[in-house]
C-alpha cells in the first residue's frame, strides 16, 4: 500500500516511463470534424496527417468526470492515498473536473494539485514525485516535496509557424500574416501558471538559439531535470539536446513528443527546452 499518482496525458510522460513509476494517466481527446483523437492512444501520426491538410481546426476536449473516477477507483485498493496532479489550472478547466470526480470517491483521500505547467513542466514534477512514492515516502512528504518544485519548473518553446495558433484562435489572421511575411518566430514562457510571449526573433535558427539562452538565463547554475519536446520534430529534438546537454547542470535528460493535445495548439515542428531546478 502506497500513495498513487494519477496525471492527464499533457504531461506528455512516454508510456514506458509511466509503467515504470506506476503513473496512472488519464487522457485527453481531440475532436478533429467527426474523427475523435485519444492524446497518447491513438497513432499521434493519423492527428499529424489531419493538421497537414487546410480545413477544420481540431479542438482538445477536457475528460469527463466518469473518466477521472475509473482512473481512482483503479487504484483505490492499493493505495493509503492519491495525488492527482494537473495542467495548469489558469488554462484549462480539466482540474475542476478532476477536483469533482475525487469528491465522488470516498474510499481513499484523493489530493487533486494544479501544477501551474503543462507538457514535461508538469511531467517532470510528476516523474520526481512518482519516484518518492515508489520509495515509500507519505502523502505529506510528497505534497511538500511537490510544492517545492512547482516554482522552479519552466518551459520553453520555439513555434516555426503560427498557422495552428491562428485555426485554433491562439492568434488573429493579421497577426499570423505578419509574422509570416516577416519570418518572425515567437518563444512562448510557460510556468507559475503563465502562457506568454518570452521574445520575438526573425528566423527559425535564431529562434532556437534564443530559446536555448533564456532557459539557460532561468536555470542558473543549479542541478536541473532537463527535458527537449517537440511536436514530430524528433531529429531536430535530438540534435538539440546533443547540443545544449551539457550547458546545464543536468542529473536526467529526456526527449520526448510533447503529444497531440498540445499539437493542436502548436502545430508541427514546435520544439521546446523544460528546465526542473533541483537546488
Amino acid at each position: 500500500m502506497k500513495v498513487k499518482i494519477v496525471t492527464d496525458s499533457t504531461a506528455s510522460i512516454p508510456a514506458e516511463i509511466c509503467r515504470e513509476l506506476d503513473i496512472t494517466v488519464v487522457p485527453v481527446t481531440i475532436q478533429f470534424g467527426a474523427d475523435t483523437f485519444v492524446d497518447g492512444v491513438d497513432p499521434a501520426a493519423n492527428l499529424y496527417a489531419r493538421l497537414a491538410k487546410p480545413g477544420e481546426a481540431p479542438t482538445t476536449s477536457t475528460p469527463s468526470p466518469g473518466a477521472f473516477l475509473d482512473a481512482y477507483s483503479r487504484v483505490a485498493d492499493e493505495a493509503t492515498a492519491i495525488i492527482s496532479i494537473h495542467v495548469m489550472e489558469s488554462k484549462s478547466s480539466l482540474i475542476n473536473t478532476a477536483r469533482m470526480a475525487a469528491d465522488m470517491l470516498q474510499e481513499v483521500p484523493i489530493h487533486v494539485v494544479d501544477s501551474r505547467s503543462t507538457t514535461l513542466g508538469l511531467g517532470l514534477m510528476v516523474m520526481a514525485v512518482a519516484r518518492l512514492a515508489q520509495a515509500g515516502r507519505s502523502v505529506a512528504e510528497l505534497l511538500t516535496h511537490l510544492d517545492q518544485l512547482i516554482p522552479h519548473v519552466n518551459v520553453y518553446a520555439a513555434i516555426p509557424d503560427l498557422a495552428q495558433l491562428r485555426r485554433s484562435g491562439r492568434v488573429s489572421l493579421g497577426q499570423a500574416m505578419v509574422a509570416g511575411m516577416l519570418g518572425i518566430k515567437p518563444i512562448l514562457y510557460i510556468g507559475n501558471s503563465v502562457v506568454e510571449v518570452a521574445d520575438r526573433v526573425r528566423g527559425w535558427t535564431r529562434a532556437v538559439e534564443r530559446m536555448v539562452e533564456l532557459a539557460l538565463e532561468k536555470a542558473g547554475e543549479a542541478k536541473v531535470s532537463l527535458a527537449v519536446v517537440h511536436t514530430n520534430a524528433e531529429d531536430e529534438a535530438r540534435n538539440l539536446l546533443a547540443a545544449v546537454q551539457d550547458r546545464f547542470h543536468c542529473v536526467e535528460v529526456l526527449l520526448t513528443d510533447a503529444g497531440t493535445a498540445l499539437a493542436t495548439h502548436a502545430g508541427p515542428g514546435a520544439v521546446g527546452i523544460v528546465t526542473m531546478r533541483l537546488n
